[in-house]
């Protein structure tokens, strides 16, 4: 366990660094259009990563949560594309925002459900209002 202890500290630094990271990474751009190219692809990564997390957390929750998450989920896709569409234009930079923090709220939900604490309130709940 002592050995396992560093590695996740380890682990858990290089996943903090790598978002800031992306947070900064298309400011280097001066175009419009590059820095929508750089949202754009992060956007992509994002969405990979909310749909596994979103996956993991359906598989280890019971059925009647599993059908509050996927209720929850789809308000919560609503949510999204009224905060980050307008015109018939998809706003990639608020679409990665509000993907990373609806990413980060369902990996917490699996972190409690895999400590054996899981809050079928908290799973259902919306986290972005």
């Amino acid at each position: 366990m002592k050995a396992i202890l560093p590695a996740l500290t380890l682990a858990l630094l290089g996943l903090a660094s790598a978002a800031a990271h992306a947070e900064g990474e298309c400011d280097k751009y001066r175009t419009s259009y590059d820095k929508t190219y750089c949202f754009a692809k992060l956007f992509v990564e994002s969405d990979k990563e909310l749909n596994a997390v979103y996956g993991e957390l359906r598989g280890v929750i019971k059925e009647g949560p599993k059908q509050k998450l996927k209720d929850t989920q789809l308000d919560w896709i609503k949510y999204r594309d009224a905060s980050c569409e307008s015109s018939g234009s998809i706003n990639v930079d608020c679409n990665y925002r509000v993907n990373r923090a609806r990413t980060e709220y369902l990996r917490d939900r699996l972190r409690e459900c895999k400590a054996g604490t899981c809050r079928d309130d908290m799973i259902a709940g919306k986290s972005w209002n």
